[in-house]
């Protein structure tokens, strides 16, 4: 959708403003750590098996990063985001719009998608 966008175009035009718009900030600052470790390590740096650890040194800061979230919050699903108790969406089309992408990448409801793949739409798409 591109920069403000989002905020200024469908979440204002179908959202509860203020809340919707308030709630979709809030939880773009929250999910922000689970992106920002993950966006600076290429796929190709990931590997399977018992080297797998070589090719990630390279990207110490950034596993740092996403450990410090806690492995339930970083490999958890998106439903403590929407449903507490780190956040809870209340606006009902922000709610259905979360669904609405989590469907397309996983063919799930947005609270039983991964929080990282969430976050990183959330930042990319929007």
């Amino acid at each position: 959708v591109g920069p403000d966008h989002f905020e200024e175009g469908p979440l204002r035009e179908f959202g509860n403003n203020p809340v919707a718009l308030e709630e979709f900030n809030t939880l773009r600052e929250l999910t922000k750590p689970l992106v920002t470790g993950a966006a600076t390590i290429p796929a190709m740096a990931m590997r399977p098996g018992s080297t797998a650890l070589i090719p990630l040194l390279r990207y110490l800061p950034s596993l740092f990063s996403i450990i410090s979230n806690g492995v339930d919050t970083s490999t958890g699903p998106f439903g403590p985001f929407m449903n507490g108790p780190i956040f809870k969406v209340t606006d009902k089309w922000l709610r259905d719009w979360f669904d609405a992408l989590a469907f397309s990448l996983s063919g799930l409801p947005a609270e039983r998608t991964s929080a990282a793949a969430m976050a990183y739409v959330l930042f990319d798409m929007h």
